[in-house]
Protein backbone atom coordinates (compact mmCIF):
# COMPACT_ATOMS: atom_id res chain seq x y z
CA UNK A 1 0.00 0.00 0.00
CA UNK A 2 2.98 2.10 0.67
CA UNK A 3 4.42 1.90 -2.15
CA UNK A 4 1.64 1.91 -4.23
CA UNK A 5 1.48 5.68 -2.69
CA UNK A 6 5.04 6.47 -3.48
CA UNK A 7 5.42 5.22 -6.57
CA UNK A 8 4.13 7.91 -9.62
CA UNK A 9 1.14 6.80 -11.71
CA UNK A 10 2.31 5.88 -15.24
CA UNK A 11 -0.30 7.89 -16.90
CA UNK A 12 1.47 11.39 -15.24
CA UNK A 13 3.78 13.47 -17.44
CA UNK A 14 7.05 13.20 -16.75
CA UNK A 15 6.77 17.06 -15.71
CA UNK A 16 3.95 16.59 -13.34
CA UNK A 17 6.27 13.08 -11.70
CA UNK A 18 8.92 15.88 -11.26
CA UNK A 19 6.65 18.55 -9.94
CA UNK A 20 4.96 16.06 -7.55
CA UNK A 21 7.71 14.74 -5.87
CA UNK A 22 8.70 18.72 -5.52
CA UNK A 23 5.63 18.73 -3.56
CA UNK A 24 6.70 15.76 -1.31
CA UNK A 25 9.89 17.24 -0.56
CA UNK A 26 8.93 20.73 0.10
CA UNK A 27 6.27 19.88 2.56
CA UNK A 28 8.59 17.37 4.28
CA UNK A 29 11.26 20.21 4.62
CA UNK A 30 8.40 22.86 5.82
CA UNK A 31 7.42 20.12 8.73
CA UNK A 32 10.80 19.66 9.42
CA UNK A 33 11.37 23.30 9.80
CA UNK A 34 8.21 23.87 11.61
CA UNK A 35 9.18 21.58 14.18
CA UNK A 36 12.40 22.80 14.68
CA UNK A 37 11.69 26.07 15.11
CA UNK A 38 8.72 24.83 17.74
CA UNK A 39 11.72 22.60 19.34
CA UNK A 40 13.60 25.74 19.63
CA UNK A 41 10.60 27.83 21.39
CA UNK A 42 8.84 25.38 23.41
CA UNK A 43 10.53 26.35 26.62
CA UNK A 44 8.70 29.49 26.24
CA UNK A 45 5.75 29.07 28.83
CA UNK A 46 4.11 32.03 26.76
CA UNK A 47 0.55 31.58 24.87
CA UNK A 48 2.12 32.31 21.93
CA UNK A 49 3.79 29.11 22.17
CA UNK A 50 0.77 27.28 22.53
CA UNK A 51 -0.71 29.09 19.87
CA UNK A 52 2.48 28.63 17.48
CA UNK A 53 2.11 24.88 18.12
CA UNK A 54 -1.23 24.45 17.47
CA UNK A 55 -1.11 26.78 13.84
CA UNK A 56 1.87 26.17 12.42
CA UNK A 57 2.30 22.61 13.80
CA UNK A 58 -0.78 20.71 13.98
CA UNK A 59 -3.17 23.12 11.70
CA UNK A 60 -0.18 24.11 8.92
CA UNK A 61 1.24 20.19 8.56
CA UNK A 62 -2.57 18.51 8.52
CA UNK A 63 -3.98 20.83 5.90
CA UNK A 64 -0.90 20.16 4.47
CA UNK A 65 -0.89 16.40 4.27
CA UNK A 66 -4.35 16.35 3.64
CA UNK A 67 -3.76 18.33 0.27
CA UNK A 68 -1.06 16.47 -0.95
CA UNK A 69 -3.27 12.86 -0.16
CA UNK A 70 -6.29 14.38 -2.18
CA UNK A 71 -4.10 15.67 -5.06
CA UNK A 72 -2.91 11.45 -5.00
CA UNK A 73 -6.48 10.70 -5.26
CA UNK A 74 -6.99 12.90 -8.06
CA UNK A 75 -3.67 11.94 -10.00
CA UNK A 76 -4.77 8.24 -9.85
CA UNK A 77 -7.92 9.53 -12.02
CA UNK A 78 -6.22 9.36 -14.59
CA UNK A 79 -8.02 12.51 -15.43
CA UNK A 80 -6.68 14.49 -18.52
CA UNK A 81 -6.99 17.76 -16.34
CA UNK A 82 -3.66 16.90 -14.10
CA UNK A 83 -1.97 19.52 -15.42
CA UNK A 84 -4.62 21.86 -14.29
CA UNK A 85 -4.61 19.90 -10.64
CA UNK A 86 -0.77 20.55 -10.07
CA UNK A 87 -1.04 23.47 -10.56
CA UNK A 88 -4.46 24.07 -8.04
CA UNK A 89 -1.86 21.91 -6.20
CA UNK A 90 0.45 25.07 -5.92
CA UNK A 91 -1.75 26.89 -4.90
CA UNK A 92 -2.93 25.49 -1.81
CA UNK A 93 0.52 25.52 -0.65
CA UNK A 94 0.62 29.14 -1.47
CA UNK A 95 -3.05 29.83 0.13
CA UNK A 96 -2.01 27.67 3.84
CA UNK A 97 1.79 29.04 4.19
CA UNK A 98 0.43 32.62 3.61
CA UNK A 99 -2.95 32.25 5.92
CA UNK A 100 -0.70 30.62 9.21
CA UNK A 101 1.89 33.26 9.02
CA UNK A 102 1.06 36.44 10.50
CA UNK A 103 0.66 39.76 8.27
CA UNK A 104 3.39 41.70 10.30
CA UNK A 105 5.95 38.84 8.55
CA UNK A 106 7.56 40.90 4.92
CA UNK A 107 7.28 39.44 2.08
CA UNK A 108 5.19 35.84 2.90
CA UNK A 109 2.65 36.97 -0.11
CA UNK A 110 5.04 35.72 -2.96
CA UNK A 111 4.22 31.98 -2.18
CA UNK A 112 1.16 32.82 -3.78
CA UNK A 113 3.38 32.87 -7.26
CA UNK A 114 3.89 29.08 -6.96
CA UNK A 115 1.27 28.07 -8.96
CA UNK A 116 2.22 30.67 -11.45
CA UNK A 117 6.22 29.59 -11.84
CA UNK A 118 4.52 26.05 -11.55
CA UNK A 119 2.63 26.90 -15.02
CA UNK A 120 5.87 27.94 -16.49
CA UNK A 121 6.75 23.89 -17.09
CA UNK A 122 3.87 23.18 -19.68
CA UNK A 123 4.32 26.61 -22.04
CA UNK A 124 0.93 27.18 -22.56
CA UNK A 125 -0.18 30.39 -22.31
CA UNK A 126 -3.54 29.27 -20.66
CA UNK A 127 -2.29 27.18 -18.39
CA UNK A 128 -0.36 30.15 -17.13
CA UNK A 129 -3.55 32.66 -17.37
CA UNK A 130 -5.26 29.58 -14.97
CA UNK A 131 -2.59 29.53 -12.65
CA UNK A 132 -2.92 33.68 -12.04
CA UNK A 133 -6.48 33.30 -11.93
CA UNK A 134 -6.54 30.34 -9.52
CA UNK A 135 -3.58 32.45 -7.38
CA UNK A 136 -5.92 35.82 -6.91
CA UNK A 137 -8.88 33.88 -6.01
CA UNK A 138 -7.00 31.81 -3.31
CA UNK A 139 -4.97 35.56 -2.82
CA UNK A 140 -8.76 37.12 -2.30
CA UNK A 141 -9.94 34.15 -0.10
CA UNK A 142 -7.08 34.39 2.56
CA UNK A 143 -7.73 37.99 2.70
CA UNK A 144 -11.34 37.96 3.32
CA UNK A 145 -11.51 35.01 5.30
CA UNK A 146 -8.52 35.04 7.58
CA UNK A 147 -9.14 38.04 10.36
CA UNK A 148 -5.73 38.65 10.58
CA UNK A 149 -5.52 39.70 6.94
CA UNK A 150 -8.51 40.93 6.90
CA UNK A 151 -8.78 44.01 9.15
CA UNK A 152 -4.72 43.61 9.68
CA UNK A 153 -3.33 44.74 6.10
CA UNK A 154 -4.08 47.73 4.97
CA UNK A 155 -5.47 48.32 1.26
CA UNK A 156 -2.50 49.53 -0.37
CA UNK A 157 -0.83 46.05 0.59
CA UNK A 158 -3.31 43.99 -0.76
CA UNK A 159 -3.50 46.02 -4.06
CA UNK A 160 0.47 45.59 -4.34
CA UNK A 161 0.31 41.71 -3.85
CA UNK A 162 -2.57 41.55 -6.59
CA UNK A 163 -0.50 44.22 -8.74
CA UNK A 164 2.63 41.42 -8.01
CA UNK A 165 0.50 38.27 -9.16
CA UNK A 166 -0.08 40.60 -12.33
CA UNK A 167 3.15 41.21 -12.52
CA UNK A 168 4.68 38.08 -12.28
CA UNK A 169 2.01 36.74 -14.74
CA UNK A 170 2.77 38.76 -17.55
CA UNK A 171 6.65 37.89 -17.03
CA UNK A 172 6.22 34.63 -16.68
CA UNK A 173 3.76 34.98 -20.18
CA UNK A 174 6.53 36.85 -21.82
CA UNK A 175 8.95 33.72 -20.92
CA UNK A 176 6.45 31.09 -22.18
CA UNK A 177 6.25 33.31 -25.48
CA UNK A 178 10.15 32.87 -26.40
CA UNK A 179 10.04 29.15 -24.99
CA UNK A 180 7.63 28.75 -27.63
CA UNK A 181 8.94 31.04 -30.64
CA UNK A 182 12.73 28.97 -29.57
CA UNK A 183 10.60 25.61 -29.98
CA UNK A 184 9.40 26.93 -33.21
CA UNK A 185 12.52 28.36 -34.70
CA UNK A 186 14.21 25.21 -33.65
CA UNK A 187 11.58 23.04 -35.33
CA UNK A 188 11.81 25.30 -38.93
CA UNK A 189 15.44 24.49 -38.15
CA UNK A 190 15.11 20.78 -38.16
CA UNK A 191 12.78 20.48 -40.81
CA UNK A 192 15.22 22.74 -43.07
CA UNK A 193 17.59 20.52 -42.26
CA UNK A 194 16.03 17.60 -42.50
CA UNK A 195 14.82 18.79 -46.19
CA UNK A 196 18.01 19.96 -46.99
CA UNK A 197 19.54 16.18 -46.00
CA UNK A 198 16.87 14.55 -48.81
CA UNK A 199 17.41 17.04 -51.55
CA UNK A 200 21.56 16.44 -51.21
CA UNK A 201 20.50 12.73 -50.80
CA UNK A 202 18.07 12.76 -54.06
CA UNK A 203 21.24 14.94 -55.58
CA UNK A 204 24.22 12.18 -54.76
CA UNK A 205 21.87 9.19 -56.01
CA UNK A 206 20.85 11.43 -59.33
CA UNK A 207 24.66 11.85 -59.75
CA UNK A 208 25.67 8.54 -58.80
CA UNK A 209 22.60 6.22 -60.34
CA UNK A 210 21.49 5.48 -63.32
CA UNK A 211 18.35 7.15 -64.33
CA UNK A 212 16.50 4.50 -66.60
CA UNK A 213 18.14 1.30 -64.64
CA UNK A 214 18.63 2.74 -60.90
CA UNK A 215 21.80 0.53 -61.37
CA UNK A 216 25.48 2.50 -60.44
CA UNK A 217 26.68 4.90 -63.66
CA UNK A 218 29.75 5.00 -65.58
CA UNK A 219 31.03 7.40 -62.94
CA UNK A 220 30.48 5.23 -59.81
CA UNK A 221 32.13 2.05 -61.39
CA UNK A 222 34.96 3.80 -62.24
CA UNK A 223 35.24 5.10 -58.58
CA UNK A 224 34.60 1.75 -57.11
CA UNK A 225 36.71 0.06 -59.02
CA UNK A 226 39.63 2.16 -58.46
CA UNK A 227 38.32 1.88 -54.41
CA UNK A 228 38.05 -2.26 -54.82
CA UNK A 229 41.91 -2.42 -56.48
CA UNK A 230 43.81 -0.45 -53.81
CA UNK A 231 42.17 -2.38 -51.21
CA UNK A 232 44.07 -5.82 -50.52
CA UNK A 233 41.14 -7.34 -48.15
CA UNK A 234 38.74 -7.06 -51.59
CA UNK A 235 41.14 -10.10 -53.12
CA UNK A 236 39.96 -11.99 -55.17
CA UNK A 237 38.49 -9.72 -57.78
CA UNK A 238 36.66 -10.45 -61.10
CA UNK A 239 35.39 -7.80 -63.19
CA UNK A 240 32.80 -8.84 -65.90
CA UNK A 241 31.51 -6.81 -69.15
CA UNK A 242 27.91 -7.27 -70.12
CA UNK A 243 26.31 -6.58 -73.42
CA UNK A 244 22.94 -7.17 -74.58
CA UNK A 245 23.11 -9.26 -77.89
CA UNK A 246 21.95 -7.69 -81.67
CA UNK A 247 20.23 -4.34 -79.59
CA UNK A 248 20.73 -2.15 -82.05
CA UNK A 249 18.18 -4.40 -84.11
CA UNK A 250 15.91 -4.20 -81.30
CA UNK A 251 15.94 -0.41 -81.10
CA UNK A 252 15.74 -0.25 -85.11
CA UNK A 253 12.83 -2.86 -85.28
CA UNK A 254 10.77 -1.81 -82.31
CA UNK A 255 11.61 1.90 -81.42
CA UNK A 256 13.37 2.94 -78.39
CA UNK A 257 11.17 3.05 -76.02
CA UNK A 258 10.98 -0.84 -75.91
CA UNK A 259 14.80 -0.69 -76.07
CA UNK A 260 14.43 1.22 -72.56
CA UNK A 261 12.46 -1.57 -71.83
CA UNK A 262 14.79 -4.20 -72.17
CA UNK A 263 17.46 -2.35 -70.39
CA UNK A 264 15.44 -2.20 -68.00
CA UNK A 265 14.18 -5.95 -67.28
CA UNK A 266 17.86 -6.71 -67.98
CA UNK A 267 19.39 -4.59 -65.31
CA UNK A 268 17.23 -5.31 -62.99
CA UNK A 269 17.70 -9.25 -63.33
CA UNK A 270 21.74 -8.17 -63.36
CA UNK A 271 20.38 -6.37 -59.17
CA UNK A 272 18.75 -9.00 -58.34
CA UNK A 273 21.28 -11.69 -59.07
CA UNK A 274 23.92 -9.83 -58.05
CA UNK A 275 23.16 -8.85 -54.15
CA UNK A 276 25.75 -10.91 -52.62
CA UNK A 277 29.30 -10.00 -53.67
CA UNK A 278 29.49 -7.97 -56.82
CA UNK A 279 28.59 -4.55 -57.28
CA UNK A 280 26.32 -3.96 -60.59
CA UNK A 281 26.74 -0.89 -63.05
CA UNK A 282 25.25 0.49 -66.18
CA UNK A 283 28.90 0.78 -67.88
CA UNK A 284 26.53 2.98 -71.22
CA UNK A 285 24.49 1.74 -74.03
CA UNK A 286 23.30 -1.63 -73.46
CA UNK A 287 26.89 -2.78 -71.45
CA UNK A 288 26.85 -3.68 -68.04
CA UNK A 289 29.35 -3.93 -65.62
CA UNK A 290 29.40 -6.50 -62.01
CA UNK A 291 32.53 -5.97 -60.07
CA UNK A 292 33.10 -9.26 -57.97
CA UNK A 293 35.11 -9.18 -54.80
CA UNK A 294 35.93 -11.85 -52.41
CA UNK A 295 34.65 -14.97 -54.51
CA UNK A 296 35.88 -18.09 -56.21
CA UNK A 297 35.57 -18.48 -59.67
CA UNK A 298 33.07 -21.70 -58.97
CA UNK A 299 30.86 -18.85 -57.40
CA UNK A 300 31.42 -16.12 -60.34
CA UNK A 301 30.89 -18.49 -62.96
CA UNK A 302 27.78 -20.27 -61.68
CA UNK A 303 26.37 -16.53 -60.70
CA UNK A 304 27.48 -15.42 -64.36
CA UNK A 305 26.06 -18.61 -66.29
CA UNK A 306 22.60 -18.23 -64.20
CA UNK A 307 22.69 -14.64 -65.30
CA UNK A 308 22.95 -15.55 -68.93
CA UNK A 309 20.47 -18.50 -68.98
CA UNK A 310 17.27 -16.30 -67.15
CA UNK A 311 17.97 -13.46 -69.46
CA UNK A 312 17.23 -15.75 -72.10
CA UNK A 313 13.74 -16.66 -70.60
CA UNK A 314 12.99 -12.90 -69.98
CA UNK A 315 9.41 -12.34 -71.57
CA UNK A 316 8.92 -9.43 -73.94
CA UNK A 317 5.24 -9.27 -75.30
CA UNK A 318 6.39 -5.76 -77.00
CA UNK A 319 8.60 -8.02 -79.03
CA UNK A 320 6.22 -10.76 -80.40
CA UNK A 321 8.22 -13.57 -78.79
CA UNK A 322 11.83 -12.35 -79.36
CA UNK A 323 13.89 -13.43 -77.17
CA UNK A 324 16.58 -11.31 -76.11
CA UNK A 325 20.90 -12.95 -74.93
CA UNK A 326 23.65 -11.56 -73.23
CA UNK A 327 27.51 -11.70 -73.92
CA UNK A 328 29.60 -11.81 -70.91
CA UNK A 329 33.35 -11.46 -70.42
CA UNK A 330 35.27 -11.83 -67.21
CA UNK A 331 38.60 -11.58 -66.28
CA UNK A 332 39.86 -11.89 -62.77
CA UNK A 333 42.48 -9.28 -61.67
CA UNK A 334 46.49 -10.35 -61.16
CA UNK A 335 49.04 -8.31 -59.03
CA UNK A 336 50.58 -6.70 -61.71
CA UNK A 337 47.47 -5.72 -63.60
CA UNK A 338 46.22 -1.51 -64.02
CA UNK A 339 42.78 -0.64 -63.78
CA UNK A 340 42.96 -0.06 -67.60
CA UNK A 341 44.25 -3.64 -68.14
CA UNK A 342 41.99 -5.24 -66.53
CA UNK A 343 39.28 -3.58 -67.75
CA UNK A 344 40.64 -4.38 -71.66
CA UNK A 345 41.53 -7.99 -70.89
CA UNK A 346 37.41 -8.09 -69.80
CA UNK A 347 36.49 -6.54 -73.02
CA UNK A 348 38.67 -8.32 -74.86
CA UNK A 349 36.95 -11.62 -73.42
CA UNK A 350 33.70 -9.91 -74.53
CA UNK A 351 34.53 -9.52 -78.10
CA UNK A 352 35.74 -13.14 -77.84
CA UNK A 353 32.24 -14.10 -76.35
CA UNK A 354 31.09 -11.81 -79.65
CA UNK A 355 32.89 -13.89 -82.31
CA UNK A 356 32.13 -17.57 -81.37
CA UNK A 357 28.56 -16.89 -81.46
CA UNK A 358 26.98 -14.48 -78.55
CA UNK A 359 24.64 -15.87 -75.35
CA UNK A 360 27.99 -17.16 -73.93
CA UNK A 361 30.73 -16.58 -71.59
CA UNK A 362 34.19 -15.92 -72.45
CA UNK A 363 37.30 -15.38 -70.08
Amino acid sequence: MLRKLLNAPDHLSSWNKLMRRAYWAISLVSALAVLTTWAVVSNDESSHTQSFFEKQVVVRNILILGTLLAAEIIYRLKSRLQDYIIIMLGSCFGAITLALSPPEVQGTQIVMILPILVSILHFNYGKVLFSCFIAMITYLFVLNLVPDYRYGVPIYQKAVGFSFLIIVTLAVLGIVNRGLQMMRDEKHAFRNEKKHRILQQAVQEASSLDALTGLANHKTFQERLRIMLADEEERPLYLAIIDIDNFKSVNDTYGHAVGDTVLRKVGKLIRDRTQEGGSPSRYGGEEFTIIFTRMNAKAVVECLDRLRAETEQLQFPEMEGRKVTISIGCHKHQANESRDILFQLADEALYSAKRNGKNRISW
